[in-house]
């Protein structure tokens, strides 16, 4: 079906080009300013689409998430989503910056106008961080009752032999309540009760149903100075997100510190300098350089030290979780040695 609906699609194409060149060579515009002209895949790059293609491409666009990885556009029509929709497509432009390597702030709502009407966008931002919260409280609670261990009670006398036990009352059968049949329920009506089919239902009695919450268990809240960073625990991991929190904190010595220590614990090996300049940090050699020379002045720290490799290479670590010298191997392995084996 797919190929003879291409095959149409050219077949037009050719004939309405046909048409064009037959009314006149002279009217075609071939001057390298001419718009490029749009090929589907399977098609010549040569013939453009007709405007059902355009169409197509716009259906299936709106089926994406409103927003690509740097910038946040709703979709036509977000002004119109309730509270329970807003909130399914913050968390699903969440996980698409988590995707990208990137925390998401609450200012984002705002510009897109993901805000609903009624609220401010504080407002907003708390009602999503307060929403978040009860989730994981729920969770927590369910948690704690699945792995609750089990106590069971004895009923009656146990280890006590028979002629010693009190006397117990006999357990009396509970009286069953004629069946009624299946073909009939009890309906509510005024007046006395009437016998209604079943199957019958009356849609005026059958309340609403409620919104589905939007699934958010991957979703977390990282609290800052200022404000609070979500991000998918599903799409990018919990360290990285404390160094991209950290970062975006602008606390440079703390997330020196923390990161320095982090390698030193995790792994264990020192943090080579040159990673700094990587996402989430993104900083220079000599921005590096000042910051050790900030840490090490500062004497708050007086666990960090730094140890270079046989080729210049730069390292720090925490002594509190490695040796100078198991430091020193670690990072001539790294930045010499290693290569010498693959």
């Amino acid at each position: 079906m797919a190929d003879e609906e291409a095959q149409r699609i050219r077949e037009e194409v050719i004939r309405a080009l046909a048409e064009e060149e037959a009314k006149g060579s002279g009217c075609a515009d071939s001057s390298d300013d001419a718009e490029p002209v749009r090929a589907s895949a399977g098609q010549g790059s040569g013939a453009s689409l007709p405007d059902d293609a355009d169409k197509a491409d716009e259906v299936q666009g709106d089926r994406e998430a409103a927003f690509d990885a740097g910038s946040l556009e709703p979709a036509p029509g977000t002004d119109e989503l309730t509270e329970q929709e807003l909130l399914a497509v913050i968390f699903e432009d969440v996980r698409a910056q988590s995707a990208a390597g990137r925390l998401v702030e609450p200012s984002r709502w705002a510009e897109a106008g993901l805000v609903p009407e009624g609220q401010t966008a504080e407002e907003w931002e708390m009602f999503v961080y307060e929403y978040l919260e009860e989730r994981a409280a729920e969770r927590a609670g369910r948690e704690a009752l699945e792995t609750a261990p089990v106590v069971r009670t004895a009923t009656r006398a146990v280890g006590v032999p028979r002629m010693l036990r009190p006397e117990e009352p006999e357990e009396v059968a509970a009286l069953e309540e004629p069946a009624v049949p299946d073909a009939f329920v009890e309906a509510e009506a005024p007046g006395e009760p009437r016998l209604a089919e079943a199957g019958s239902t009356d849609d005026s009695a059958v309340p609403d149903a409620a919104p589905a919450e939007p699934p958010c268990d991957d979703i977390v809240a990282l609290v800052g100075r200022h404000s609070y960073y979500l991000y998918s625990s599903e799409r990018m991991t919990d360290a990285y997100a404390r160094w991209s929190f950290l970062a975006s904190e602008d606390d440079r010595v703390l997330t020196f510190v923390e990161c320095v220590r982090d390698e030193s614990k995790k792994y264990p090996r020192p943090m080579e300098a040159a990673s700094l300049s990587n996402e989430p940090f993104g900083l220079s050699r000599e921005e590096i350089d000042e910051l050790w020379q900030t840490v090490r002045e500062s004497g708050a720290y007086p666990d960090l030290d730094t140890v270079t490799a046989s080729n210049g290479d730069v390292y720090y670590f925490s002594t509190e979780y490695l040796t100078p010298a198991y430091a020193a191997s670690l990072a001539e392995w790294n930045s010499v040695e290693r290569g010498m084996f693959l």
